[in-house]
């Protein structure tokens, strides 16, 4: 399977150390980098890509509508 960085926007330092936490009880390759603002923090995280494209939402959609 495909993988890819995402990379979460930019979070306080107690977020950043959170989420790798949580990543790292996963066994998820994460990596923490400085952001422009030297008080947040950019996280990004190896994760996997799904073979198909997400379903699109119906919930509010009705075919007179289209």
């Amino acid at each position: 399977m495909r993988q890819t960085w995402f990379t979460h926007d930019p979070i306080d330092t107690d977020t950043a150390e959170e989420l790798l936490s949580r990543y790292a009880s996963r066994n998820i390759s994460t990596k923490k980098t400085l952001a422009t603002d030297p008080r947040l923090w950019l996280v990004s995280a190896l994760l996997p890509e799904g073979n198909s494209e997400p379903r699109q939402d119906r919930t509010y959609q009705n075919s007179i509508w289209s």
